[in-house]
């Protein structure tokens, strides 16, 4: 095994991309947070998908001072599911404690090209004395029941902290601030989800000094999808949704020929494109094949491959198809029409309406989420038409049919 393989970076291509260099593809979604960073959207994308890369691409594209937009958001991200709030109180404190953190922090990062500022921005560590000498200078008493607890802000005293830091964010050339919340399903599943959605929509829609300032971009999958069919939400009836898509050929051709040249190995057009059909452009599947086609140093046949990369990837296949029907990824229905689509290999929302015994809503619906897990496509030319992505998962697919009959 070659020696760089213990130097490949963001835990070997597991986790979020953090390096503008290594980043490729979603110029859609970063030219509109540009261009109208102050608004309210929903981006929608299964796991492994790169949602919060995505994230992170916005938040290094909003910081760049050579873009050319007139009205500059400041970026958070917030990962819900790392930092858990208690309540709404502890929602508005958390808003507040990683903006001012990331302000400080973004005072220190020296002038340079994009990519190093970057680095110097995500290397910087600021603690909570820097939130709560804030508060103190603006007279605002939190609640702290003891040195151990959560921090919490009413409405009024966010307001305050909230303009206040806007007003020197103006000084830095930000005309506001945009939300990036990562893993947003955390806040449907409390109590508080609706006193939340119902908060965040009264900031945007009645509060007149902040909403000119504030954008929100908060990321899930279905829980939040189903949600807002299930119960509604006064946030995210006025957010643009979005759902997040497996790479374009041309980009997935671009970040196969990165990691070629970063390992130093020849990867001919056959190769090329053998990754793109088998991993169907899925971002993590294509990265994920591409250390097991650069370890196996071409030694191993395909067949051989293959294998690797089923066996690689079965505990990631098994948690979207879902068969033990735990919250999220597949249900019953979105198996059935991909298992339908397997065998048509393309299909409208009719004609796969026919084969399964669903209606136009219920197909629709699934589609969209098995789209949303990066495994189809939607074909563009072709509004109501979709056609297999990765055919390793569809392989994975008829192995477990195969089994169960």
């Amino acid at each position: 095994m070659p020696d760089f393989v213990e130097e490949r970076p963001f835990d070997n291509y597991r986790v979020a991309i953090t390096d503008p260099s290594h980043f490729f593809g979603r110029s859609e979604l970063i030219y509109t947070m540009l261009k109208s960073p102050f608004q309210v959207r929903i981006l929608l994308g299964g796991r492994r998908l790169g949602k919060t890369s995505a994230l992170r691409a916005v938040e290094w594209n909003l910081l760049n001072p050579s873009t050319n937009y007139p009205r500059r958001a400041f970026p958070i991200l917030i990962n819900l599911q790392l930092e858990q709030p208690k309540d709404l109180d502890n929602l508005r404190y958390l808003l507040i404690a990683r903006l001012r953190e990331a302000i400080e922090r973004w005072r220190e990062v020296p002038l340079a090209e994009m990519r190093q500022m970057y680095r110097e921005f995500l290397s910087q560590v600021k603690g909570a004395e820097v939130t709560l000498s804030f508060l103190k200078q603006l007279d605002i008493k939190f609640n702290i029941n003891n040195p151990d607890s959560e921090r919490r802000l009413n409405n009024d005293s966010f307001r305050l902290a909230f303009l206040k830091t806007t007003e020197e964010l103006r000084k830095l050339n930000f005309q506001g601030v945009c939300f990036l919340i990562d893993g947003a399903e955390f806040i449907v599943r409390q109590s508080w989800a609706t006193d939340a959605w119902s908060y965040l929509r009264g900031l945007k829609d009645t509060d007149t000094a902040i909403k000119p300032c504030l954008g929100l971009l908060l990321s899930g999958y279905r829980d939040l999808k189903e949600y807002q069919q299930r119960v509604g939400s006064p946030l995210l009836n006025i957010a643009e949704i979005e759902w997040l898509a497996p790479l374009s050929d041309e980009d997935a051709k671009k970040l196969i020929g990165d990691r070629a040249e970063q390992e130093k190995i020849s990867l001919n057009d056959d190769k090329m494109t053998s990754v793109i059909q088998w991993s169907g452009c899925h971002p993590y599947l294509t990265q994920q094949s591409l250390n097991i086609i650069f370890d196996s140093n071409h030694q191993e046949s395909r067949t051989d491959l293959i294998d690797q990369l089923l066996q690689h990837h079965d505990k990631d296949f098994s948690a979207w198809w879902n068969a033990e029907h735990l919250s999220g990824c597949f249900g019953e229905t979105e198996r059935t029409v991909y298992s339908a689509l397997i065998q048509k290999r393309k299909g409208t929302l009719k004609s796969l309406a026919q084969c399964t015994g669903f209606n136009r809503v219920q197909v629709a619906d699934a589609l969209e989420v098995i789209a949303g897990t990066g495994v189809i496509r939607q074909l563009k030319d072709e509004e109501e038409s979709y056609t297999l992505g990765s055919r390793l998962f569809e392989e994975w697919v008829v192995q477990q049919e195969l089994v169960k009959s």
